[in-house]
């Protein structure tokens, strides 16, 4: 059963695996099960894979026959069932919602005619694909957001958002992972670090993982904050089925 995907040349040594111009769940899960089923069998082979909404750039170490390779993954892509391969992670993001942290809570609340409260409900009520990682590193792009709280992004970007800052930027929502300058609108921080040099995976998050919020106080986040620091916290990580 072909996945109507195509395979296009990227540069010397490279090829991109393009699906349609969609973003949507069944692309997402394309490109997550292909993306893992390359790494696994393949991963002698690559120097690194990039995977987007709706497309997956590979790149190949020079001594590879790339011909030879793109034959091997066209006969993946005819496999079916490419998403049962999809083994996602949910992961239990702790936020906190404080004024102090959702630096436009209160515009968003009166831009949607909802209260504060309600904005939080909607932003922890769902569970949010990782569509991939970019803009920063480690920088989760999570699709699903309520459409009740969808907003454009700030017309003017502020020069510094604090990293755990967690915003909303159309019908997206994502976490900053360092201290950088943006223009999502941010309604909470959260006191996990996202992005880490020093471990083997910097980025805590991964394409085809699964994200869900939940809110925490001020006091909570300052002692999630210290056991983060100290290496202590343990992050809630459920498999695909719980």
């Amino acid at each position: 059963m072909s996945n109507h995907a195509e395979i296009k040349p990227f540069g010397e040594n490279a090829f991109l695996i393009e699906w349609s111009d969609e973003i949507s769940d069944y692309n997402h899960t394309q490109v997550t099960a292909i993306n893992k089923i390359i790494i696994e069998q393949f991963n002698d082979k690559i120097i690194e894979t990039t995977p987007s909404y709706q497309s997956l750039a590979i790149y190949l170490k020079k001594n590879i026959d790339t011909s030879l390779f793109i034959k091997k993954i066209n006969a993946l892509l005819n496999e079916a069932a490419l998403s049962e391969k999809v083994h996602s992670r949910k992961v239990h993001i702790p936020v906190c919602y404080d004024k102090e942290f959702g630096l436009d809570l209160e515009r968003l609340s009166e831009v949607h005619d909802l209260s504060i409260k309600s904005i939080i409900a909607h932003h922890t009520k769902r569970i949010y694909p990782v569509y991939f990682i970019g803009f920063l590193p480690g920088f989760p792009y999570l699709e699903g957001l309520n459409p009740m709280i969808s907003t454009p992004r700030k017309e003017k970007p502020r020069s510094v958002v604090n990293a755990g800052s967690v915003g909303i930027a159309g019908d997206q929502t994502g976490v900053y992972p360092i201290d950088s300058p943006g223009g999502w609108n941010i309604i909470g921080r959260s006191p996990i670090s996202f992005f880490d040099v020093k471990k083997d995976r910097p980025s805590l998050l991964k394409a085809g993982d699964r994200i869900k919020f939940f809110a925490i106080s001020i006091a909570e986040y300052d002692k999630i904050k210290k056991e983060v620091e100290n290496d202590t916290y343990q992050l809630k990580i459920f498999s695909q089925n719980d």
